[in-house]
């Protein structure tokens, strides 16, 4: 199947195998929007495309006939992709069993047939990320029996950590739990996440601190909760517009409970943002002039 696109330039054919990197740049897209009804979509549309092609090759290979596959990963990485994507969706939207049933989809690809190297090599990715997130969707829908195991994880992959702890807090503040211990073991690398630069790790550890100051405050640590808000707005220039409106909200919310200090603060930050989006705007109005 073939699909024509217009650009400004050419015409040019998107087949199959081009659609299904088109799907992942979608889905990709779709997650740093939050848009988990459109993620659910695209996953569907992306296993029918994938799994299209897996007969076709099956077909050609009883047949004995040669299978040209273009796309840029192996076709097991968009077959267990799309149960992946679906899987986050679902737990996104709060429908853990329906999301434990993908996530246990992709646990296991070896069935997969024709896969090289690459192929096998996907598949351990995918049974690695199941793993993990099967630990994430058994706490976020309430089985807090799994948490020491799940400690014991993130020591075993120090790369999951951070994104772990995301997991933790959101547990603690969805289910009322203390984690102050574990808060404790981890502190030394729970300093060292704000260090880092990468866009992925920013995301995490910015979610980190929104559950974190959520935590505090459930726990009456409000002005624990106020501080944690005021240093994610003194990394406005590396955040988006989104993550920075809830932290906004979630400081107004615990206002009454800063400290002076904490409200002068909050002022000084504000009226820097605003001289910085005037100059932003006079700088926009000079090259627009030109």
């Amino acid at each position: 199947m073939e699909e024509v696109l217009e650009g400004k330039d050419a015409t040019y054919l998107l087949t199959d195998h081009h659609r299904l990197d088109k799907c992942i740049e979608l889905l990709h897209l779709r997650f740093s929007q939050h848009a988990w009804e459109d993620i659910l979509a695209i996953a569907d549309h992306l296993h029918s495309l994938a799994e299209k092609m897996y007969n076709e090759a099956q077909e050609a290979s009883l047949q004995k006939l040669p299978y040209l596959f273009k796309a840029e990963r192996p076709l097991v990485f968009y077959y267990g992709f799309s149960y992946l994507a679906k899987g986050t969706a679902l737990q996104k939207l709060g429908l853990y069993d329906q999301a434990r049933e993908y996530i246990l989809k992709y646990s296991e690809l070896g069935w997969f047939s024709g896969l090289d190297k690459i192929g096998w090599e996907e598949v351990d990715r995918f049974k690695f990320f199941a793993k993990a997130n099967l630990y994430t969707n058994d706490l976020l829908s309430g089985k807090l029996s799994v948490l020491p195991e799940y400690v014991q994880f993130l020591e075993d992959n120090p790369e999951e950590l951070l994104p772990g702890l995301v997991t933790i807090m959101e547990t603690a503040s969805l289910h009322s739990i203390n984690i102050d211990d574990l808060l404790e073991k981890f502190s030394e690398k729970i300093e060292d996440f704000g260090n880092l630069e990468d866009t992925t790790n920013r995301t995490h550890y910015f979610r980190f601190l929104y559950h974190r100051a959520i935590y505090y405050a459930k726990h009456q640590r409000y002005q624990d909760s106020v501080q944690l808000i005021l240093l994610f707005l003194t990394s406005y220039n590396m955040i988006n517009d989104a993550d920075f409106k809830k932290f906004v909200v979630l400081f107004e919310v615990y206002r009454q409970y800063a400290s002076n200090k904490q409200t002068e603060q909050y002022q000084n930050l504000c009226k820097e943002l605003l001289k910085h989006e005037e100059g932003v705007s006079i700088c926009d109005g000079d090259i627009r002039s030109r």
